[in-house]
C-alpha cells in the first residue's frame, strides 16, 4: 500500500513537472512563429511600399534609371535589403509576390517583391479627343534578406529567451531532485512495508527518516499503518484465544453431554433389560389373569421405552452431524412389499387390511435404504397404532427426471385422524395426540419428529392432511438417483458412432445412444457421410432397414477397401421381410460385422444398448 502511495506521489510530481514544462515549451514556441512571422510581414509590407515609391520614381523619369546614390543609401542602412533592380519589360523575370508561409519564414534565405512600372503616354486620334494612356516599361523588383531579418529579431529577444529557459531549467531541476530524493528513499520505504505486512514490529520500529526530507510524510503514513496493524493483530489475537476458548468449553460441555447422555442411556437400558427380565420370570410362573393384564401393559410400556431410547439416540446423531447419507441400489416395490408382509400380523390382529398400490412398474432407485425403510415403517407402524377399523394403503408413484426420480408415497389410513389444529404439532418431539391410546403391540417407531428429522437430511418432505374420524394422509416426497439412467448413462461413453438413416427410422435410437454417453453423428445422404469418416475417427457405423440393399453393398464395399484408421464396427439394422439369408451373407462378405432384427431394438432398447457397449468395449 505505502508502495502504491510513494508511487502516486512521484507520479503526481511528475504528472504536474511534465505538462508545465511542455505547455511553456509550447508557448515559446508558438510565440516565437507567431513574433517572427508578424515581423516578416511587417517588413514585407514597409518594403511594398518603399518599392512601390521605387516604382513611381522611375515612372515619373522614364529617361533615368534609378538614382544610384539613393538606392546605396537605402540599402546601407537597412540591412534587410538585399538589392534594388529595374528589370525592362522586354528582359522581365520578375518574382511572384504571394503569402510568406512559416516555412519560409524559418528556412528561406530570401524574398523578391515586383512592382510594376508605367508611364503616361498622350494617345493622338483623328477627330477624337486626345487621351492618356499607361504603358508598361518594365518592373521595380526589391529582394529581402529573410536571415538578416532573423538575426535582428532573435537579438532582440534574447533576453526574454533566455529568462524563460532559465526559469524552465530551474522547474526541472527542483523536480528532478524531489524525484530523485523520493527515489533514494523508495526501497527503505519499499522494505518498511515488508516487514509491517510481515507483521515485524521490531524491525519496522527501527526506521527513522529525517523530516527535512519529503518522505517522512509517507512515513507518518507508515507509522500509522504500523499502529493500526499491531492493534488488529491484537485483535485477532485476542479473538483467537476467545474463541479456542469458547471452543475448549463447548468440546468439554460437548464431551460431558456425550458422557451424560451415554450414562443416562446406559441406565436406562440397565433399568429396561431388569424390567425384561422381570416379565421373562412372570412369564414362566402361573399368575392369574389380572396379574397377566398387568404384565402386558408393564411390556408395553417397556417396548415404547425403547423406542423412545432409540429415537433420541437417533436424533442426537443427526444433531451432531454424526448420521450421514448412504447410497444402495433398491426396488421401491420390493420394499414397500417387504413392509407390508412385515407389518401385515401387527394389521391382522386389529382387523386392518394393509395393503399397497404402486402406480409403476419394478425400477432400480439409489437411496439410503435403511433410513427410507424406518421412514415408511414409522409412518405404517404409526397408522396402525391409531387405526381401529378399516384398512391402510400405500400407494407408491415414480416421476423420472433427467437424472434422478421424484419418489413420491402416501400412507393412508381410515383411524381416529387429527384435528385441523394439531396438525402443525404432530412433527414436534414426544407429541402425542391422544395420550389415553394404548400401545397395542410392541413398537420399533422412531416418532414423527425423527421421521421429519431423517426426510431433511436427505432433503426430502413429508405432508399431512386429515379429518377426525375419517382419516390421515402422509405424503412424503424425495428426490432420488436414477440407478438405471445413471448406468446406462456410462455405458457408451467416449464412442463415437455414426448412424446412417433414411426417414427417422433410427432417429430415436440414435438419440438412446446420446443418452448412454456417444458422440453421435447422423446422416441420410452418402456424399457427406464418405466425407465424415474419411476425416473422422469412429467407432461403430448404424445403417438404418431403410437403405436400399444395393446402396448398402456398394458404400460398404468401398469402405472396406478404404479403411485405414483401424476397422469400424457395422451394425445393419434389417427387416426379416425385406432382407433374406443370402442378402445377409453377401453384405457380410462386403463387411457389415452384425445384423440386428428392427423388433429387437424397438422391443428391447435398454438391453441392445447394453449389448452394444460390450460389442463396442
Amino acid at each position: 500500500m505505502v508502495q502504491k502511495v510513494l508511487g502516486y506521489q512521484i507520479g503526481v510530481k511528475r504528472i504536474i513537472a511534465i505538462p508545465f514544462l511542455l505547455v511553456l515549451f509550447i508557448c515559446l514556441v508558438i510565440y516565437t512563429l507567431v513574433d517572427l512571422t508578424q515581423t516578416v510581414q511587417s517588413e514585407i509590407k514597409q518594403a511594398s511600399k518603399i518599392n512601390y515609391l521605387l516604382a513611381q520614381s522611375v515612372a515619373s523619369n522614364p529617361n533615368n534609371n534609378l538614382i544610384t546614390t539613393s538606392v546605396d543609401k537605402l540599402l546601407s542602412e537597412m540591412p534587410q535589403y538585399e538589392s534594388i533592380v529595374f528589370f525592362p519589360f522586354d528582359q522581365q523575370q520578375h518574382p511572384t509576390t504571394h503569402p510568406i508561409k512559416v516555412t519560409e519564414v524559418l528556412f528561406e534565405r530570401y524574398y523578391g517583391l515586383s512592382e510594376p512600372v508605367k508611364i503616361n503616354l498622350l494617345k493622338l486620334t483623328p477627330n477624337q479627343k486626345n487621351t492618356k494612356v499607361d504603358q508598361l516599361i518594365g518592373y521595380s523588383n526589391l529582394t529581402l534578406d529573410l536571415q538578416t531579418i532573423r538575426q535582428q529579431w532573435f537579438w532582440q529577444h534574447l533576453p526574454l529567451v533566455l529568462v524563460l529557459s532559465f526559469i524552465a531549467l530551474l522547474n526541472l531541476w527542483f523536480v528532478l531532485q524531489k524525484v530523485q530524493n523520493l527515489s533514494h528513499r523508495l526501497p527503505q520505504l519499499e522494505d518498511l512495508s515488508h516487514q509491517i505486512l510481515q507483521d515485524e514490529f521490531s524491525q519496522a520500529e527501527a526506521y527513522q527518516l529525517s523530516k527535512s526530507n519529503e518522505a517522512w510524510v509517507f512515513e507518518k503514513a507508515l507509522v500509522y499503518l504500523l499502529n493500526k496493524r499491531k492493534a488488529q493483530i491484537a485483535q485477532i489475537n485476542t479473538l483467537r484465544q476467545e474463541k479456542n476458548d469458547l471452543e475448549e468449553t463447548q468440546i468439554k460441555q460437548l464431551e460431558h453431554s456425550s458422557k451424560f447422555e451415554n450414562i443416562l442411556i446406559h441406565e436406562f437400558k440397565s433399568s429396561v433389560s431388569r424390567i425384561e427380565s422381570g416379565l421373562q420370570l412372570l412369564h414362566n410362573q402361573y399368575i392369574s389373569a389380572e396379574q397377566k393384564d398387568a404384565v402386558e401393559i408393564i411390556s408395553l410400556g417397556k417396548d415404547d421405552l425403547n423406542a423412545k431410547l432409540d429415537q433420541i439416540i437417533q436424533i442426537n446423531r443427526i444433531d451432531k452431524g454424526q448420521t450421514g447419507v448412504s447410497a444402495y441400489q433398491f426396488s421401491p416395490t420390493g420394499l414397500i412389499t417387504q413392509i407390508v408382509n412385515d407389518y401385515q400380523p401387527l394389521a391382522a390382529e386389529k382387523n386392518i387390511t394393509l395393503k399397497a398400490k404402486p402406480y409403476h412398474a419394478d425400477y432400480v432407485l439409489e437411496g439410503d435404504v435403511q433410513k427410507i425403510t424406518l421412514i415408511i415403517s414409522s409412518l405404517v407402524e404409526n397408522a396402525i397404532k391409531f387405526t381401529d377399523k378399516g384398512s391402510i394403503t400405500i400407494t407408491s408413484q415414480l416421476q423420472h427426471l433427467q437424472t434422478q426420480v421424484r419418489w413420491t408415497l402416501q400412507i393412508e389410513d381410515t383411524g381416529i385422524g387429527i384435528a385441523k389444529e394439531h396438525l402443525e404439532q404432530i412433527f414436534e418431539p414426544f407429541f402425542q395426540i391422544n395420550p389415553e391410546v394404548k400401545h397395542s403391540s410392541s413398537t420399533n417407531s422412531a416418532g414423527l419428529f425423527l421421521v421429519k428429522k431423517l426426510l431433511a437430511l436427505m432433503k426430502g418432505g413429508i405432508t399431512v392432511t386429515s379429518e377426525p374420524n375419517v382419516g390421515t394422509n402422509f405424503q412424503v416426497s424425495l428426490l432420488l438417483k436414477d440407478w438405471k439412467h445413471n448406468y446406462e448413462r456410462n455405458l457408451l461413453i467416449n464412442k463415437h458412432i455414426v448412424v446412417w438413416y433414411h426417414y427417422e427410422d433410427l432417429f430415436e435410437k440414435a438419440k438412446r445412444m446420446e443418452n448412454a454417453g456417444a458422440k453421435v453423428e447422423t446422416f441420410t445422404n452418402t456424399e457427406p457421410l464418405e466425407d465424415y469418416l474419411s476425416s473422422h475417427t469412429v467407432d461403430a457405423l448404424f445403417i438404418s432397414r431403410n437403405i436400399d440393399y444395393q446402396a448398402i453393398l456398394d458404400f460398404v464395399s468401398k469402405f472396406r477397401e478404404r479403411e485405414q484408421n483401424g476397422r469400424v464396427t457395422i451394425v445393419c439394422v434389417y427387416d426379416t421381410k425385406a432382407l433374406n439369408p443370402h442378402t445377409i451373407e453377401l453384405l457380410k462378405i462386403a463387411g457389415v460385422d452384425y445384423f440386428v432384427k428392427k423388433e429387437v431394438i424397438d422391443d428391447t432398447p435398454d438391453q441392445y444398448i447394453k449389448e452394444l457397449s460390450n460389442l463396442l468395449s
